[in-house]
């Protein structure tokens, strides 16, 4: 058996080598995989079980070509203001036949990127080359565990976990750490002029960027693991929440190993505080996922849901590792932002049983009795399938809520469904994150099931619908609002969504005022489904490190 001889995958117990760089593979693919892994694929039956699954449905095909800066065509007029790069994440499975039972959160990360320069579009996409995509390319098949095996893949997920890590302790493939055995492939951000590809179980992948003569942005996909000198010994989180003024990074995760609630503030590319500030009860099951949370002016809030997970639940009946527990009521976390390993956590219990994937703003506010509070807005879920459906028809709709925590008593005073038609994946004018604002805008997955088919403007103050913009026979993923150079109204922004059909993909650009349409920019071929998108503006563009 050959080991593997690149000095950077001699990991410690945490997986952590500081700046994790790429290098060539020494391990024998033909002795990656054996005959007990051709056993437990046969037992697992995965060709009789992705066909009947709803993954198996034509957003989820991915792409393998790899595109540079192709010139689009336009319909309409692409705003003079509009100058930029728009880079949208998600998995793209680089195999074509896969030997996982298929679901959204496998496969290697991919990004698309449509630039806007001087009133022209170009597009182009490539691989993210984290080290689980090169070893796998390497061997010319998956290597590594997935979301699937936790999510459904029972006893026999949990016998094929086991003998991947006796693989990895052989050196018959690389021994890669935890935090870095990720695609990277859930989100993608910018802080202090350099691009992270992110995945809230695993460490930022810095990419390396070039920016040509002619001011246009290409990235191949190469970059490393950060953790910032050994600094960050925890994941990072994909929906890391900025602060507006300062551009700082406050990031909360759940630890795949420990199952402790993990706080980091990032600031001035260095890790200003990082800390584990709450131990969870393991005999009702951890947290199963902490996605995102709220950033106020002087609090971060995460929530502490309904959906739990334990490793014992594989064996069991449904063979995942999550559960809705409908008796066990959502609850918000509070804690300071200058928190430390010694802060404790103010519980807020809501009225009933919930599951949140995506946050939309948060903020402090004075009562007319002097009192304190904060005001809550997110889609939550009322139930969720063990399997974990996501973006898929059998993933039940995520209605708007409201929720008022009251400082003074420790209580949650409000908790309410202000939609009851199914939203989610919310975008807002990220300048008013951590102080009150009006509206936010909201995909409509549950008039198809998969992905979104439209976008909703909702006046969160007055509690009212205001337009929606329909995506016709496209699929979208995140209408991410991008505001107007020299706007001085909220809403005076974009809408910018990358829509996804067939055979065909659009870049479509809304005025956010009035959710009409102002150009329609024409890809050079389909796109797969994604979600999560960052828009990198002219200056920021200018300051990216490369």
């Amino acid at each position: 058996m050959a080991a593997v001889a690149a000095s950077h995958w001699q990991k410690d117990t945490h997986g952590l080598t500081g700046n994790i760089a790429m290098t060539n593979f020494s391990f024998d693919p033909t002795a990656a995989i054996d005959t007990e892994d051709l056993a437990i694929e046969q037992a697992m039956e995965i060709d009789a079980h992705n066909e009947k699954s709803p993954y198996n449905y034509y957003g989820y095909e991915p792409v393998k070509d790899e595109l540079r800066h192709v010139p689009l065509s336009v319909t309409g007029m692409i705003p003079k203001d509009l100058t930029g790069v728009y880079l949208r994440n998600g998995t793209n499975t680089q195999f074509d036949k896969t030997h996982q039972y298929l679901h959204c959160f496998n496969g290697a990360g991919m990004l698309h990127q449509v630039q806007f320069l001087n009133g022209t579009a170009t597009y182009s996409n490539t691989y993210i080359r984290t080290p689980v995509y090169e070893a796998e390319k390497h061997a010319g098949r998956e290597l590594y565990s997935c979301f699937s095996d936790i999510a459904n893949g029972g006893k026999l997920a949990l016998k094929k976990i086991e003998h991947i890590e006796r693989k990895k302790k052989e050196g018959r493939i690389p021994n890669i750490g935890y935090l870095e055995t990720v695609q990277a492939s859930t989100a993608v951000q910018v802080h202090e002029g350099r691009i992270m590809a992110l995945a809230e179980v695993g460490l930022p992948f810095v990419l390396n960027a070039k920016r040509e003569d002619s001011g246009l942005l290409t990235l191949d996909g190469t970059g490393h693991f950060e953790d910032w000198g050994g600094k960050l010994k925890t994941a990072f989180s994909a929906h890391c929440r900025i602060d507006p003024k300062t551009g700082d990074f406050y990031s909360a995760t759940v630890d795949r190993l420990t199952g402790s609630v993990n706080l980091t503030h990032l600031s001035k590319n260095e890790i200003a505080k990082a800390a584990a500030v709450y131990r969870q009860d393991e005999s009702t099951g951890r947290m199963a996922n902490l996605h995102d949370c709220f950033l106020t002016e002087n609090y971060i809030i995460f929530a502490d849901a309904s959906l739990r997970q334990s490793r014992d639940w594989i064996a069991g009946p449904s063979g995942s590792m999550f559960r809705f527990d409908p008796n066990r009521k959502l609850r918000f976390g509070v804690i300071p932002r200058n928190f430390g390993p010694e802060t404790e956590v103010r519980w807020f219990e809501t009225h009933r049983a919930g599951f949140v994937w995506h946050n939309i703003n948060a903020w402090e506010q004075t009562r007319a009795d002097g009192g304190r509070e904060i005001v809550l807005y997110a889609p939550m879920f009322h139930e969720y399938p063990d399997h974990m459906p996501i973006h898929t028809p059998e993933e039940p709709p995520s209605k708007l809520n409201k929720w008022v925590l009251d400082l003074e008593s420790d209580r949650c005073t409000v908790d309410k469904t202000l939609i009851e038609h199914g939203y989610e994946r919310p975008s807002f004018n990220l300048d008013y994150a951590g102080r009150k604002n009006r509206y936010a805008y909201l995909l409509d997955e549950e008039k198809s099931g998969y992905m979104g088919r439209g976008v909703l403007k909702y006046d969160q103050l007055e509690e009212k619908e205001i337009a929606t913009f329909d995506y016709g026979d496209f699929y979208g993923g995140e209408a991410l609002f991008v505001p107007r150079e020299g706007g001085t109204e909220e809403d005076d922004g974009y809408l910018l969504e990358l829509l996804m059909g067939h055979e065909t993909a659009d870049f479509v650009i809304i005025d956010a005022k009035s959710m009409t349409e102002l150009a329609r920019v024409h890809l050079p071929r389909r796109v797969p489904f994604g979600v999560h998108a960052c828009w990198i503006n002219k200056s920021r563009l200018a300051a990216l490190c490369v």
